[in-house]
């Protein structure tokens, strides 16, 4: 899954539990170049991961790609082609030890595509050429070979499926706004972002089951008195769908922000509406489940000046806030989650951001483990 990370005001503080087994810190290759940076995370069973980002960065996008694996025992950076381009890597997925994806952009905005075949990854075209304005946000590997991609071409969203042999456009769930994130199952595909419905941005998510879409969006939907305003990721349980997501709040002198949310929606409404973890700044962006399928972890963005990287976990009932990994020197962290497939653990990847006279730098990331006890 994948972490947008983004620079806001911290507007709530919250009381943090401890719950079960603590989060575990798995060190980084040292061949890893910082100023660095995780935005994704993948894995297929408890021997093979991937996590995605950038290293040698010089700016918010600007660096060199970046992408790790992890064996059973250490993760260790892959090879990667000779790439013309400069830039960062922001989604990446895996569906089997042979086959994966990995999308980012180059320091002109411009979209990029890497493919693993088992042995090497190589640069594959993007839909539309590399000089089109498709802005390609999210990657996911489904059963049986098959791919998605979501973006957007300015205010259009965009879907791609992957048949084998070549990307081809589906129709997109609505007809303005923006995808930034997709989830492929054997039950069907779902896509997340933003619609645009009557001059209002609302939250919306989608299911796509072979022939069209069903919809959901969370217009008239709010978290104490704040509209949704982005759907990051979705989970599809028994009984109904939850998803992550920001709200929008009004800041300090009338300052636009956004806030953390967690939803489920019932089959026929809204039944929760939550600001979980409230210390949580900018947005929720994944929901990654248990062994048996069910909400278990929500990576979030924290700051400013974290203590530790913040997690929401789900016991069944009620979210509690986590802490992970202890931090110092911090300014922004934000995590992204994984569930490892044949386990009840789950991966999580981190960007860390730091305030300096000159503006938003990045640092190093981190990476870690939670084995679900």
């Amino acid at each position: 899954m994948t972490v947008h990370l983004a620079v806001a005001t911290l507007l709530a503080a919250a009381t943090v539990v401890p719950v079960g087994a603590a989060w575990e810190r798995i060190p980084l290759p040292n061949s890893v170049v910082a100023p660095a940076m995780l935005l994704s995370v993948t894995a297929t069973d408890r021997a093979n991961a991937w996590a995605a980002g950038g290293e040698a960065m010089t700016g918010r996008d600007a660096g060199t790609p970046l992408i790790l694996r992890w064996d059973g025992t250490a993760w260790a950076k892959v090879p990667l082609p000779t790439l013309s381009w400069s830039g960062s890597l922001r989604s990446i997925a895996a569906s089997s030890r042979s086959a994966a994806w990995a999308v980012g952009r180059d320091t002109a905005g411009l979209s990029h595509m890497l493919r693993w075949n088992g042995r090497l990854w190589r640069e594959v075209p993007v839909p539309g050429g590399t000089t089109a304005p498709l802005d390609l946000r999210a990657v996911a590997a489904g059963p049986l070979g098959s791919a998605w991609l979501v973006g957007q071409d300015g205010d259009r969203p965009v879907v791609l499926r992957w048949d084998g042999g070549a990307w081809r456009p589906v129709p997109p769930p609505m007809e303005t706004g923006r995808l930034a994130g997709v989830r492929a199952t054997r039950g069907g595909v779902w896509v997340t972002g933003q619609e645009h419905v009557g001059g209002e941005r609302v939250g919306a998510t989608a299911r796509w089951n072979g022939a069209g879409w069903t919809k959901i969006n969370t217009l008239g939907v709010r978290a104490d008195g704040a509209p949704i305003s982005a759907i990051n990721d979705v989970l599809a349980v028994a009984g109904g769908v939850w998803t992550v997501g920001s709200v929008a709040v009004s800041g300090p002198g009338g300052l636009s922000l956004t806030q953390p949310w967690i939803g489920h929606w019932n089959g026929t409404g809204w039944d929760t509406s939550l600001r979980t973890p409230a210390a949580t700044i900018e947005q929720n962006v994944t929901i990654t489940p248990d062994g048996d399928g069910r909400p278990q972890w929500v990576g979030s963005i924290i700051g400013p000046n974290p203590a530790s990287t913040r997690y929401a976990r789900f016991d069944g009932t009620t979210w509690t806030e986590v802490s992970g990994a202890p931090l110092s020197g911090v300014f922004i962290a934000g995590t992204a989650t994984a569930h490892i497939p044949g386990t009840n653990a789950t991966w999580s990847v981190a960007a860390l951001a730091t305030q300096t006279p000159a503006g938003f730098a990045w640092g190093t990331p981190l990476i870690e483990r939670h084995d679900g006890g």
